[in-house]
């Protein structure tokens, strides 16, 4: 199993941006490197914050549908689309060059590790979500579940999807299957080429964990017990 956290630093460096408090406390996935844990797993945790490099955006924003906000691989653009910085050429592709590839490059070499011992890679791709969606989400003003399952046809098996949305059902959450997410990480390598690879996506809200000081809230043992306990029976 390998365990894909890509948005849970808050370290921007030197970078200097808008409103930087109040967008690494919206955008980040606070404390799902802490979630999400199993022992026998590989951790690939991006090591900055998103709002310098999303390592889950296309590289190229022609490609990107979230660049038409802001938000491509570098972010220009805050949650209420206000200018957040902007970065030069050379910038952009320092960045690529320095994070973003070495980054897919450690979770594609995790893939093959796992391929080549097991004949097969699981990749959970983790992350979690705030309760109240942003303009630039498809369900802006919309009630949103409690847990997100994101699939892609190719790469998510249907039993592992049902096991998922399962167990959480059977705790008492609000279940959803890429709705208001959908997708999960494949490396470009092994995408719909290889069907030995799979790969699934658990969003979790926020609020289930957290308070409004983005603080842990008393439920955050809980929840983490409970995600443990998910992940081994799917080794």
């Amino acid at each position: 199993m390998i365990l894909h956290i890509p948005h849970s630093s808050t370290n921007i460096q030197d970078y200097k941006f808008k409103n930087s408090t109040r967008e690494l406390e919206r955008m980040s996935d606070h404390f799902t490197d802490e979630l999400y844990q199993n022992k026998q797993a590989t951790n690939i945790i991006f090591e900055l914050s998103r709002l310098i490099c999303d390592v889950e955006r296309f590289a190229d924003d022609a490609q990107e549908s979230m660049s038409q906000f802001g938000m491509g691989v570098c972010y220009t653009k805050d949650t209420e689309g206000e200018k957040l910085r902007d970065f030069t050429q050379k910038e952009r592709e320092e960045i690529l060059q320095n994070y973003y590839y070495p980054h897919h490059k450690r979770l594609e070499l995790a893939v093959d590790k796992e391929l080549k011992e097991n004949g097969s890679a699981l990749i959970i791709d983790c992350h979690s979500f705030p309760e109240e969606a942003y303009h630039f989400n498809s369900d802006f003003g919309k009630k949103r579940p409690d847990i997100c399952i994101g699939t892609d046809a190719f790469h998510s098996p249907k039993e592992l999807v049902k096991k998922i949305e399962k167990y959480f059902s059977a705790k008492g959450y609000k279940t959803s299957v890429d709705n208001p997410y959908s997708g999960t990480m494949v490396p470009l390598k092994h995408y719909k080429k290889d069907a030995n690879v799979h790969s699934i996506m658990i969003e979790i809200n926020r609020k289930l964990y957290m308070d409004d000081s983005y603080s842990k809230n008393s439920s955050f043992e809980q929840l983490k017990e409970e995600i443990r306990v998910l992940l081994n029976s799917l080794e």
